[in-house]
């Protein structure tokens, strides 16, 4: 195994794991996520996103837009899912 192996395992396992740089790091990639998946229209309507142990909890300002995204829960997921490395959502929370 190369260095270059050695430090990428090393800071993979750094964030995969459970400690407070891990969630942190997650936290914010998971609404970078949300944000570049979604686009800049559902972004502009979204005021947080928030992410624990596999509850995405994403809070809307339009409530046409959270009736939507109530509707199609499992699109919702699955797209975000494809997108995350390490964690995965297993439920969606829409406030």
């Amino acid at each position: 195994m190369s260095d270059n192996q050695n430090i990428k395992s090393i800071i993979g396992s750094i964030f995969s794991s459970k400690g407070k740089l891990s969630k942190g790091f997650n936290a914010y990639t998971v609404e970078q996520v949300w944000r570049s998946t979604f686009g800049e229209v559902i972004s502009r309507y979204t005021s947080g996103v928030r992410f624990s142990n596999g509850k995405l909890i994403v809070y809307i300002t339009s409530s046409p837009l959270k009736q939507e995204l109530s509707m199609t829960k499992e699109k919702v997921i699955t797209k975000m899912n494809a997108q995350l490395k390490y964690h995965k959502v297993t439920e969606l929370i829409i406030r």
